[in-house]
């Protein structure tokens, strides 16, 4: 499985829909019982100035991300940008050097 980093960030004119709320609670629930093709691992808040959230994911595909955030009510009033990534540090390079 691959890891996505995904950006979400509210959306600039929501309109006056309105939505039920996300199902935070039922995708944290699904997320550790890991049989989803999607699994949530963590979420980051910048600051009190910065509305957007940022969360890890592990999946196959961003479609598989994007279909969890739309089936738990994510994508309603924020847009998500999942990205690929690979996690390396100082001890990868340092060791990757001889």
């Amino acid at each position: 499985m691959a890891r996505y980093l995904v950006v979400h960030a509210p959306v600039e004119d929501a309109g006056e829909t309105i939505h039920p709320p996300t199902r935070l609670r039922e995708l944290a629930s699904a997320s550790r019982e890991g049989n989803r093709a999607a699994r949530w691992l963590k979420a980051w808040s910048p600051d009190l100035h910065d509305d957007r959230i940022f969360t890890l994911w592990e999946a196959n595909s961003a479609d598989e991300v994007r279909a969890a955030l739309e089936e738990f009510g994510f994508l309603n009033d924020m847009q998500a940008t999942p990205l690929r990534v690979r996690e390396w540090g100082p001890d990868e390079v340092l060791s990757s050097v001889d």
